[in-house]
């Protein structure tokens, strides 16, 4: 049991865990919910981190599109997803010289201030625990998504 606490106790120093819920076992952020980011978007930028198929002038006609997250629906771009279900998790940030599994925006060299990354996943009905069809991370009031080389920027659309 020592030896186990011990080994747990030097992974997460080595990760870059910031706080830990002994309890849960994951990583804390801030005190954000899910309900917190239901919503209407729009996109309100996009810039590009690497390349991709999607050409400049395809990319920047999304700029002005509504974007929902909502328990019902979730739209993004040309996504439409019925019945999504959502995971709200929590990432520590990309370290110079660590190699990490997750690729987010602070790797490209976007967000670098952040003391954690907050990301929800977005799952089609019934896919829950397979692989997200799409990922937003959490920027105070905003979202970002990393798709085919642009970073698609959005805004709480003001009611």
């Amino acid at each position: 049991m020592i030896r186990f606490i011990v080994g747990l106790t030097l992974g997460l120093i080595s990760s870059g865990c910031f706080a830990f819920d002994a309890k849960n076992g994951e990583l804390l952020c801030s005190d954000r919910s899910l309900d917190d980011l239901y919503t209407s978007y729009v996109i309100y930028d996009v810039i590009k981190y690497r390349g991709g198929l999607t050409s400049e002038a395809s990319a920047k006609a999304h700029v002005g599109e509504k974007v929902l997250v909502d328990l019902n629906a979730f739209q993004v771009r040309d996504v439409v997803i019925q019945d999504p279900s959502y995971e709200f998790a929590c990432y520590p940030p990309q370290r110079e010289g660590e190699i990490s599994p997750n690729r987010w925006s602070d790797f490209y060299g976007f967000g670098l201030d952040r003391e954690f990354i907050e990301v929800v996943h977005v799952y089609g009905k019934g896919d829950a625990g397979d692989e997200a069809l799409i990922n937003l991370e959490v920027r105070d009031s905003e979202l970002w998504e990393m798709h085919d080389g642009w970073i698609y920027m959005m805004k709480p659309l003001r009611k």
